[in-house]
C-alpha cells in the first residue's frame, strides 16, 4: 500500500437516456448475491495501522468492519437490466449509521481485487472504523459487472450508485443495519465527476430513503467542453482519456456513423486500441499511455478532427456537453477539493462549477483548495482528508452551516505536513501518488 506515512499524519452514456424513456419493470429485488469476503476486527485494524505507519490519533480506529461484495441489478443504456458489483464496508456496531460512498479513479481494466492494499479501498475502511457503513461501487461494466464502462458519462456513473443504494436497502434488512438517514457522496479524479453526477441524479429521485447530506467531489472534470476540453489539443500527461471518451461515448450514443468505432483512430492506435478497450481485465492506463503521443488528438483522424473543429454541434461536442455538470443547483450542501498545480485535471472545473452554481443561486457550496502547487496525485491524500474533516462535522453535529474545514490543530499538523510534502514534489518533480 503506497500509503505515506508523514501525509496519514495530517488527520491522522445512451442517447438522452439521461431521461429514461424505456419502459421495463424493475426487477422484484435489486440484490443478486453478497459474500463476506474479509471480517476485521478492531485488532487486525489496528495491526493494519501499525504496518502502514498510520497514527491512530490521525485515522482512530473504533469499530471492526465486515467486508461484502455485492452483485446488483442495474438497468443499462438500452432499457435491460444487467449485473454490476461493489464493494460493502459494514461496521461492527448496532447504532444507527450513515452512508459513505465512494468513487473510483479511472481504470481502462476490468479487474478489481478486494484486498487491505489498495489505497482507495483503505479510504473506505478508514470511514468504515469510524462508523460509516461505506459503499465502492465498481461502476458499470467493471469488477464483476457486465458490459462495457462509459468513462465520464453521468448517467451510468450515477445510476451505479443508485441501484447499489437500492440493493443496500435490501441487504441491510438481512445483516441487521439501520441507517441513520445521512448519506455522503464523494470521489477523486473520475470519481469526483461520479459523485457529483450521483448527487444530481439522487436529488432528481428525490427517493424519501436517500436523501445526500453533503457531498465533497474531488478534482473531477465537470466542464468537459470547457477548460477539460483544452487539453484534446496541447501536451497532456494521460493522453489515454481522449479514445477512452470516444469510444464511451459511440457505445452511449453512436456518435459516428460506422460499424467500427476504431476507424476514427489512425494507424497504428486502430488496432492497439481494441486490445486495451475490449475484455481487457489487467493491462493499466499506465500501461497504454506509454504507446500514445503527448498530444491526445494526434491519435484520432484528422477528417474527425475536422468536423468537430468546425460544428458546433458535432454529436461528439454535444454529448459532452450533456455530461457537463457544472449547470445544475445541488440542493445538499457541497465542498469542491482540487489542487491548482494539478496537470491532469484543471482546477478551473471546479472553479467554473461553483461560479456558475453561485450564479445561480446555490447558497450552500464551497472552494478548498488543498495547495497551490501539488499536481493530480500528490494532492489526492490533502482532498480525502479534508473532505473526511467535512463530513465528520455533519456526522458529529448534523446541519451546521457555520463549519470549519477541520479543527485548528488538525489544520496546524496539515500545514506544517502540506509545506514538506510540497518541498518534497518541487524537488522531486514527479507526481506520486500520497494513497
Amino acid at each position: 500500500m503506497r500509503l505515506f506515512p508523514l501525509l496519514l499524519a495530517l488527520l491522522f452514456a445512451l442517447p438522452s437516456f439521461a431521461t429514461d424513456p424505456v419502459t421495463d419493470p424493475e426487477p422484484p429485488a435489486f440484490l443478486v448475491s453478497y459474500t463476506l469476503v474479509k471480517s476485521h476486527t478492531k485488532k487486525t485494524i489496528n495491526a493494519l495501522w501499525k504496518k502502514n505507519k498510520v497514527p491512530k490519533i490521525a485515522l482512530p480506529v473504533k469499530l471492526g468492519v465486515d467486508i461484502y461484495e455485492i452483485i446488483y441489478k442495474v438497468k443499462w443504456i438500452d432499457g435491460t437490466w444487467r449485473n454490476a458489483s461493489g464493494i460493502y464496508y459494514v461496521p461492527k456496531t448496532e447504532k444507527p449509521v450513515p452512508y459513505m460512498m465512494y468513487g473510483h479513479g479511472t481504470q481502462i481494466h476490468k479487474g478489481r481485487k478486494i484486498h487491505d492494499g489498495d489505497s482507495q479501498q483503505f479510504i473506505c475502511l478508514a470511514h468504515a472504523t469510524d462508523g460509516y457503513a461505506t459503499m465502492f461501487p465498481d461502476y458499470y461494466g467493471i469488477g464483476k459487472g457486465e458490459g462495457q464502462h462509459l468513462y465520464q458519462h453521468a448517467w451510468s456513473e450515477a445510476h451505479s450508485f443508485i441501484y447499489m443504494l437500492k440493493a443496500i436497502d435490501e441487504l441491510n434488512k438481512e445483516l441487521n443495519v439501520v441507517h441513520s438517514s445521512q448519506l455522503f457522496l464523494t470521489g477523486y479524479s473520475q470519481g469526483g465527476h461520479a459523485s457529483f453526477a450521483a448527487h444530481k441524479y439522487i436529488e432528481e429521485l428525490n427517493d424519501p430513503r436517500f436523501q445526500v447530506t453533503a457531498s465533497s467531489p474531488m478534482s473531477g472534470a465537470y466542464d468537459m467542453t470547457g477548460v477539460q476540453e483544452d487539453y484534446m489539443f496541447e501536451e497532456y500527461p494521460r493522453p489515454f482519456y481522449l479514445p477512452y471518451l470516444l469510444l464511451s461515448y459511440q457505445t452511449a450514443y453512436n456518435i459516428i456513423e460506422t460499424e467500427n468505432p476504431y476507424e476514427v483512430f489512425k494507424a497504428p492506435f486502430d488496432t492497439l486500441f481494441p486490445g486495451f478497450f475490449e475484455n481487457n481485465d489487467r493491462k493499466t492506463l499506465d500501461e497504454l499511455n506509454k504507446h500514445l503521443p503527448k498530444i491526445p488528438s494526434q491519435v484520432v483522424e484528422q477528417k474527425f478532427l475536422d468536423e468537430y473543429a468546425t460544428d458546433p454541434n458535432h454529436p461528439f461536442r454535444v454529448r459532452l456537453r450533456e455530461n457537463n455538470l457544472v449547470d445544475w443547483s445541488p440542493k445538499a450542501p457541497v465542498q469542491l477539493c482540487y489542487c491548482k498545480g494539478d496537470k491532469e485535471v484543471n482546477y478551473k472545473n471546479s472553479e467554473v462549477a461553483y461560479t456558475q452554481m453561485k450564479a445561480a443561486g446555490v447558497e450552500d457550496i464551497v472552494l478548498n483548495n488543498l495547495s497551490d502547487n501539488l499536481d493530480h496525485n500528490t494532492c489526492a491524500g490533502f482532498a480525502v482528508l479534508a473532505t473526511k474533516a467535512y463530513f465528520d462535522r455533519f456526522k458529529k453535529k448534523g446541519k451546521n452551516p457555520k463549519m470549519k474545514e477541520m479543527t485548528p490543530f488538525k489544520k496546524w499538523v496539515r500545514n506544517i505536513v502540506k509545506r514538506k510534502v510540497e518541498k518534497e514534489f518541487k524537488e522531486a518533480g514527479k507526481d506520486k501518488s500520497y494513497l
